[in-house]
Protein backbone atom coordinates (compact mmCIF):
# COMPACT_ATOMS: atom_id res chain seq x y z
CA UNK A 1 0.00 0.00 0.00
CA UNK A 2 1.46 3.38 -0.87
CA UNK A 3 1.08 6.69 0.83
CA UNK A 4 -1.53 8.14 -1.30
CA UNK A 5 -3.38 4.68 -0.94
CA UNK A 6 -3.13 4.84 3.18
CA UNK A 7 -4.51 8.32 2.78
CA UNK A 8 -7.43 7.16 1.11
CA UNK A 9 -8.46 4.52 3.00
CA UNK A 10 -8.25 7.11 6.31
CA UNK A 11 -10.14 9.50 4.64
CA UNK A 12 -8.95 11.83 6.66
CA UNK A 13 -10.51 15.16 6.74
CA UNK A 14 -9.08 18.77 8.02
CA UNK A 15 -10.34 22.68 8.02
CA UNK A 16 -8.44 25.26 5.75
CA UNK A 17 -8.74 29.03 6.22
CA UNK A 18 -8.03 31.48 3.85
CA UNK A 19 -5.63 33.11 6.15
CA UNK A 20 -5.08 33.58 9.97
CA UNK A 21 -7.64 36.02 9.95
CA UNK A 22 -10.48 33.85 8.83
CA UNK A 23 -13.04 32.86 11.10
CA UNK A 24 -14.66 30.23 8.30
CA UNK A 25 -12.97 27.14 7.16
CA UNK A 26 -13.44 25.01 4.40
CA UNK A 27 -12.93 20.97 4.70
CA UNK A 28 -9.90 19.54 2.19
CA UNK A 29 -8.23 15.98 2.04
CA UNK A 30 -4.94 15.77 3.84
CA UNK A 31 -3.72 13.89 0.66
CA UNK A 32 -4.47 17.16 -1.12
CA UNK A 33 -2.46 19.45 1.53
CA UNK A 34 0.55 17.25 1.38
CA UNK A 35 0.56 17.42 -2.44
CA UNK A 36 0.02 21.26 -2.17
CA UNK A 37 3.21 21.36 -0.49
CA UNK A 38 5.14 19.29 -2.58
CA UNK A 39 4.19 21.29 -5.97
CA UNK A 40 3.21 24.75 -4.57
CA UNK A 41 5.92 27.37 -4.13
CA UNK A 42 4.86 29.98 -1.52
CA UNK A 43 5.90 33.36 -1.80
CA UNK A 44 2.86 34.99 -0.13
CA UNK A 45 3.45 37.24 3.55
CA UNK A 46 2.63 34.37 6.27
CA UNK A 47 -0.37 36.25 7.50
CA UNK A 48 -1.73 35.64 4.19
CA UNK A 49 -1.20 31.95 3.78
CA UNK A 50 -4.07 29.33 3.94
CA UNK A 51 -3.46 28.24 7.67
CA UNK A 52 -4.63 24.42 8.43
CA UNK A 53 -6.04 23.04 11.39
CA UNK A 54 -4.41 19.19 11.53
CA UNK A 55 -5.89 18.11 14.42
CA UNK A 56 -9.94 18.49 14.51
CA UNK A 57 -12.51 19.80 12.90
CA UNK A 58 -14.98 22.45 12.99
CA UNK A 59 -18.10 23.63 11.07
CA UNK A 60 -18.31 27.34 12.97
CA UNK A 61 -14.57 28.48 14.03
CA UNK A 62 -11.20 27.77 16.15
CA UNK A 63 -13.00 27.66 19.72
CA UNK A 64 -12.72 24.39 21.62
CA UNK A 65 -16.35 24.40 22.09
CA UNK A 66 -16.64 24.42 18.43
CA UNK A 67 -14.69 21.11 17.84
CA UNK A 68 -17.20 18.50 15.65
CA UNK A 69 -14.32 16.02 16.25
CA UNK A 70 -10.64 14.93 16.26
CA UNK A 71 -8.57 13.99 13.06
CA UNK A 72 -6.33 11.32 15.22
CA UNK A 73 -3.09 13.39 14.09
CA UNK A 74 -0.82 15.43 16.42
CA UNK A 75 0.90 18.38 15.16
CA UNK A 76 4.40 19.10 15.69
CA UNK A 77 6.48 22.23 15.04
CA UNK A 78 10.21 22.07 16.05
CA UNK A 79 11.58 25.39 15.81
CA UNK A 80 15.26 27.17 16.11
CA UNK A 81 16.10 24.05 14.61
CA UNK A 82 20.24 23.89 14.32
CA UNK A 83 20.49 20.82 11.91
CA UNK A 84 17.00 21.14 9.91
CA UNK A 85 17.85 18.34 7.99
CA UNK A 86 18.67 16.51 10.92
CA UNK A 87 15.97 16.35 12.52
CA UNK A 88 13.86 16.30 9.04
CA UNK A 89 15.57 12.70 9.14
CA UNK A 90 15.47 11.92 13.23
CA UNK A 91 10.96 12.35 13.02
CA UNK A 92 11.18 10.03 9.53
CA UNK A 93 12.20 7.50 11.62
CA UNK A 94 10.00 7.68 14.00
CA UNK A 95 7.42 4.85 13.31
CA UNK A 96 4.53 6.87 14.71
CA UNK A 97 4.81 9.75 11.79
CA UNK A 98 2.27 10.68 9.38
CA UNK A 99 4.52 13.06 7.54
CA UNK A 100 7.43 15.32 7.89
CA UNK A 101 8.05 18.49 6.07
CA UNK A 102 10.15 22.26 6.34
CA UNK A 103 7.89 24.73 7.04
CA UNK A 104 8.29 28.18 5.41
CA UNK A 105 11.06 29.30 7.89
CA UNK A 106 13.22 26.55 7.33
CA UNK A 107 12.59 24.77 10.70
CA UNK A 108 10.11 21.35 10.91
CA UNK A 109 6.51 20.56 10.44
CA UNK A 110 5.61 16.58 11.96
CA UNK A 111 2.12 15.08 12.17
CA UNK A 112 2.24 12.03 14.19
CA UNK A 113 -0.29 9.87 14.24
CA UNK A 114 -2.72 8.72 17.58
CA UNK A 115 -6.32 7.59 18.44
CA UNK A 116 -9.39 9.16 17.99
CA UNK A 117 -9.25 11.70 21.19
CA UNK A 118 -12.74 12.06 22.79
CA UNK A 119 -11.47 15.56 24.29
CA UNK A 120 -9.38 18.00 24.80
CA UNK A 121 -8.08 17.06 28.23
CA UNK A 122 -7.28 13.18 26.20
CA UNK A 123 -5.72 14.90 23.26
CA UNK A 124 -3.73 17.27 25.45
CA UNK A 125 -2.09 13.60 27.74
CA UNK A 126 -1.27 12.30 24.39
CA UNK A 127 0.32 15.31 23.02
CA UNK A 128 2.59 15.04 26.13
CA UNK A 129 3.03 12.00 25.91
CA UNK A 130 4.82 12.12 22.66
CA UNK A 131 6.75 14.68 23.74
CA UNK A 132 8.40 13.07 26.15
CA UNK A 133 9.37 11.14 23.65
CA UNK A 134 10.94 13.31 21.21
CA UNK A 135 12.36 15.62 23.38
CA UNK A 136 15.28 13.11 24.06
CA UNK A 137 15.56 12.38 20.52
CA UNK A 138 16.04 16.18 18.98
CA UNK A 139 18.18 17.51 22.04
CA UNK A 140 20.07 20.81 21.57
CA UNK A 141 19.04 20.24 18.02
CA UNK A 142 16.11 22.37 18.03
CA UNK A 143 13.21 23.79 20.10
CA UNK A 144 9.22 22.24 20.58
CA UNK A 145 6.68 24.76 20.13
CA UNK A 146 4.57 23.88 22.95
CA UNK A 147 1.76 26.00 21.15
CA UNK A 148 1.24 22.99 19.28
CA UNK A 149 -0.51 21.37 22.43
CA UNK A 150 -3.73 23.38 21.30
CA UNK A 151 -5.81 21.29 19.18
CA UNK A 152 -7.21 24.11 17.71
CA UNK A 153 -3.88 25.52 16.25
CA UNK A 154 -3.25 27.02 13.11
CA UNK A 155 -0.46 25.87 10.80
CA UNK A 156 0.35 28.12 8.13
CA UNK A 157 0.94 26.16 4.44
CA UNK A 158 4.61 25.87 3.36
CA UNK A 159 6.51 24.50 0.55
CA UNK A 160 8.68 21.52 0.63
CA UNK A 161 9.54 19.58 -2.43
CA UNK A 162 11.09 16.76 -1.14
CA UNK A 163 7.87 15.96 1.74
CA UNK A 164 8.23 12.60 3.08
CA UNK A 165 4.64 10.78 3.87
CA UNK A 166 4.91 7.56 5.47
CA UNK A 167 3.32 4.40 4.62
CA UNK A 168 1.36 2.87 7.18
CA UNK A 169 2.35 4.71 10.59
CA UNK A 170 1.98 3.00 13.75
CA UNK A 171 -0.73 4.44 15.78
CA UNK A 172 1.10 6.18 18.72
CA UNK A 173 -1.10 4.43 21.81
CA UNK A 174 1.02 6.19 25.05
CA UNK A 175 -1.21 8.75 27.06
CA UNK A 176 -0.49 10.66 30.56
CA UNK A 177 -2.38 9.42 33.25
CA UNK A 178 -4.87 12.49 34.89
CA UNK A 179 -2.68 14.86 36.65
CA UNK A 180 -4.52 14.77 40.10
CA UNK A 181 -4.55 18.87 41.46
CA UNK A 182 -2.95 19.36 44.25
CA UNK A 183 -4.91 22.05 46.39
CA UNK A 184 -3.04 23.71 49.43
CA UNK A 185 -4.50 23.66 52.72
CA UNK A 186 -6.94 26.04 53.46
CA UNK A 187 -7.79 26.46 49.60
CA UNK A 188 -11.52 25.16 48.60
CA UNK A 189 -12.17 22.73 46.17
CA UNK A 190 -13.58 23.84 42.64
CA UNK A 191 -16.98 24.12 42.31
CA UNK A 192 -18.71 24.30 39.09
CA UNK A 193 -20.18 27.44 40.25
CA UNK A 194 -16.50 28.80 40.78
CA UNK A 195 -15.49 27.29 37.68
CA UNK A 196 -18.00 29.14 35.66
CA UNK A 197 -17.36 32.12 37.30
CA UNK A 198 -13.75 32.10 36.07
CA UNK A 199 -14.85 31.01 32.65
CA UNK A 200 -17.04 33.96 31.91
CA UNK A 201 -14.60 36.38 34.03
CA UNK A 202 -11.27 35.64 31.81
CA UNK A 203 -13.47 35.36 28.64
CA UNK A 204 -14.94 38.56 28.96
CA UNK A 205 -11.75 40.42 29.94
CA UNK A 206 -9.52 39.38 26.97
CA UNK A 207 -12.95 39.59 24.70
CA UNK A 208 -12.69 43.14 25.23
CA UNK A 209 -8.94 43.82 24.99
CA UNK A 210 -8.70 46.19 21.73
CA UNK A 211 -6.07 48.29 22.51
CA UNK A 212 -2.32 47.68 24.10
CA UNK A 213 -3.62 44.42 24.43
CA UNK A 214 0.08 42.74 25.83
CA UNK A 215 -0.25 44.41 28.96
CA UNK A 216 -3.96 43.68 29.58
CA UNK A 217 -3.77 40.25 28.83
CA UNK A 218 -0.68 39.88 31.18
CA UNK A 219 -2.90 41.14 34.18
CA UNK A 220 -6.12 38.99 33.42
CA UNK A 221 -4.06 35.66 32.87
CA UNK A 222 -1.96 36.30 36.15
CA UNK A 223 -5.00 36.73 38.27
CA UNK A 224 -6.62 33.81 36.42
CA UNK A 225 -3.51 32.05 37.81
CA UNK A 226 -4.23 33.43 41.08
CA UNK A 227 -7.96 32.05 40.44
CA UNK A 228 -6.73 28.78 39.95
CA UNK A 229 -3.97 28.24 43.12
CA UNK A 230 -6.90 29.55 45.49
CA UNK A 231 -9.01 26.38 44.15
CA UNK A 232 -11.29 28.05 41.94
CA UNK A 233 -10.56 26.78 38.63
CA UNK A 234 -8.97 23.38 37.54
CA UNK A 235 -5.12 24.37 36.13
CA UNK A 236 -6.06 22.43 32.83
CA UNK A 237 -9.64 24.40 32.52
CA UNK A 238 -8.03 27.48 32.92
CA UNK A 239 -5.57 27.61 30.47
CA UNK A 240 -7.61 25.98 27.89
CA UNK A 241 -9.97 28.43 28.42
CA UNK A 242 -7.17 31.27 28.63
CA UNK A 243 -5.56 30.05 25.23
CA UNK A 244 -9.81 29.84 23.53
CA UNK A 245 -10.38 33.78 25.01
CA UNK A 246 -7.23 34.71 23.16
CA UNK A 247 -7.17 32.68 20.26
CA UNK A 248 -10.60 34.39 19.12
CA UNK A 249 -9.85 37.83 20.16
CA UNK A 250 -10.34 39.96 17.15
CA UNK A 251 -7.75 42.80 17.90
CA UNK A 252 -5.16 39.66 18.75
CA UNK A 253 -5.91 38.36 14.87
CA UNK A 254 -5.98 41.95 13.45
CA UNK A 255 -2.91 44.30 11.42
CA UNK A 256 -3.35 46.53 14.27
CA UNK A 257 -2.15 44.24 17.37
CA UNK A 258 1.27 44.78 17.98
CA UNK A 259 2.31 41.18 17.92
CA UNK A 260 1.84 37.76 16.84
CA UNK A 261 -1.36 35.11 17.89
CA UNK A 262 1.74 33.21 19.17
CA UNK A 263 3.41 35.96 21.25
CA UNK A 264 -0.11 36.42 23.00
CA UNK A 265 -0.49 33.06 23.69
CA UNK A 266 2.78 32.14 25.37
CA UNK A 267 2.56 35.71 27.21
CA UNK A 268 -0.78 34.05 28.51
CA UNK A 269 0.45 31.31 29.69
CA UNK A 270 3.47 32.79 31.39
CA UNK A 271 1.71 35.07 33.06
CA UNK A 272 -0.96 32.41 34.35
CA UNK A 273 1.88 30.42 35.71
CA UNK A 274 3.21 32.93 36.97
CA UNK A 275 0.05 33.44 38.90
CA UNK A 276 -0.06 30.31 40.48
CA UNK A 277 2.97 31.21 42.84
CA UNK A 278 0.57 33.53 44.53
CA UNK A 279 -3.21 31.93 45.34
CA UNK A 280 -6.15 34.57 45.40
CA UNK A 281 -8.72 33.29 48.08
CA UNK A 282 -12.55 35.04 47.57
CA UNK A 283 -13.33 36.76 50.42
Amino acid sequence: MNSIEWLKMKNIIVNQYKNKYSTTNKEINLQDIFENIRSKNINQPKADRKAIIYCTTSTKGRRHEDIVSFTGLLFIDIDECKHPKTIKEIMTKIKYTVAVWYSSSGNVHALIKVPLCLNVDEFKRRYRAFIQLLEPLIKGLGKIDSITSNPTQLAFESYDAEIIVKNNPIVFEHILPVKKQSIQKGINLPTDECEKWCINWITRRVGLINTLGYPQLLKYAYSLGGYSAGGYISQSLAEETLLNAININEYFNSYESSGSLSTYQKGGIAAFRKGLEKPIEWK
